[in-house]
C-alpha cells in the first residue's frame, strides 16, 4: 500500500491510490483527466486496518457456547479478569493465527482510511 491518497474532493469516500510522496500525488492529479477546472486536490496519508483478535470477547463466546451446552458450566472460571497479562497473551497469539491464515489465503484487508487530509495547491 502506497503512503499518501489524494482527491479533489476532501470529503470524498473514495480515494485515488496515489503514490508514496506528495509530490508524487500532486503531479498525478495534475495529469489526472478528472482534473477539470479544479486548482486544488486533498492529500491525506493512508491507514491501513489493522486485524485484532480481542481474547476477551473470544471466551466469553466460549463460555456463552458451553452455558448452551450445559448449564454446568455456568461455573467455569474461563479466565480471570485479574490476570491481564494472560488475556493479553492469548490476544496477541489470536491475532497471530489470524493474520497467518489471512496471509496465507491471500485475504488480507485491501482497505484503507484517509487521515491528516490537507489542500494542496495545483
Amino acid at each position: 500500500m502506497v503512503k499518501y491518497s489524494w482527491n479533489f474532493n476532501e470529503n470524498a469516500e473514495r480515494w485515488h491510490e496515489g503514490a508514496d510522496t506528495i509530490a508524487e500525488c500532486i503531479a498525478q492529479a495534475r495529469a489526472s483527466e478528472e482534473r477539470g477546472d479544479s486548482t486544488a486536490v486533498y492529500i491525506g496519508e493512508n491507514i491501513s486496518f489493522g486485524v485484532s483478535v480481542d481474547a476477551e470477547s473470544v471466551l466469553e463466546q466460549i463460555a456463552s457456547e458451553a452455558y448452551e451446552f450445559c448449564e454446568l458450566a455456568e461455573d467455569w472460571d474461563i479466565y480471570d479478569n485479574k490476570k491481564q497479562n494472560e488475556l493479553n497473551e492469548l490476544s496477541e497469539q489470536l491475532t497471530a493465527v489470524v493474520q497467518a491464515w489471512l496471509t496465507k489465503y491471500n485475504r488480507e484487508p485491501s482497505f484503507w482510511t484517509v487521515e491528516g487530509i490537507k489542500r494542496y495547491s495545483l
